[in-house]
């Protein structure tokens, strides 16, 4: 089975997010990896546009008809596919406009209303290397 995710791609202050699902891959070494192979394809950093950088993701992971598609914009509740067993947060942080990660653990319960949410990953986009190392760890070690 795939391992569903929604990765939302926050700007600066949090007033704009663009929302992108992924059919695959969505466990945290999987999306770290994806978000990784994102960064050769955006603005290099301190610039950061959440759209672009959405975009970005987008080309860099789309390998198959539907596996990567755009998503409504809104609440993460209430976009979010039913079947996501993760999302994630990008977003900016910083004066010197680094990136941070963030990763959940998500399930719902019973249509779009009830979801329910662990926090698994909160990182600088510095340690990302790092990070994938020890996803990877972790899910040998289950």
């Amino acid at each position: 089975m795939s391992t569903r995710a929604m990765y939302s791609f926050i700007d600066d202050g949090g007033k704009e997010c663009y929302h992108v699902y992924k059919h695959h891959d969505g466990y945290p070494e999987g999306a770290l990896g994806f978000i990784k192979d994102t960064l050769e394809r955006a603005w290099a950093l301190p610039r950061y546009e959440a759209d672009e950088f959405a975009a970005a993701f987008v080309v860099a992971t789309k390998s198959m008809a539907g596996g990567t598609r755009l998503m409504e914009s809104g609440p993460w509740k209430k976009v979010a596919a039913g079947d996501i067993a993760y999302r994630y947060e990008v977003y900016p942080y910083g004066e010197k406009r680094n990136l941070r990660v963030k990763g959940f653990e998500v399930w719902c319960d019973f249509g779009r209303e009830n979801w329910t949410e662990r926090e698994i990953l909160d990182i600088s986009i510095d340690d990302i290397d790092d990070a994938i190392l020890q996803a990877a760890w972790e899910e040998e070690g289950e």
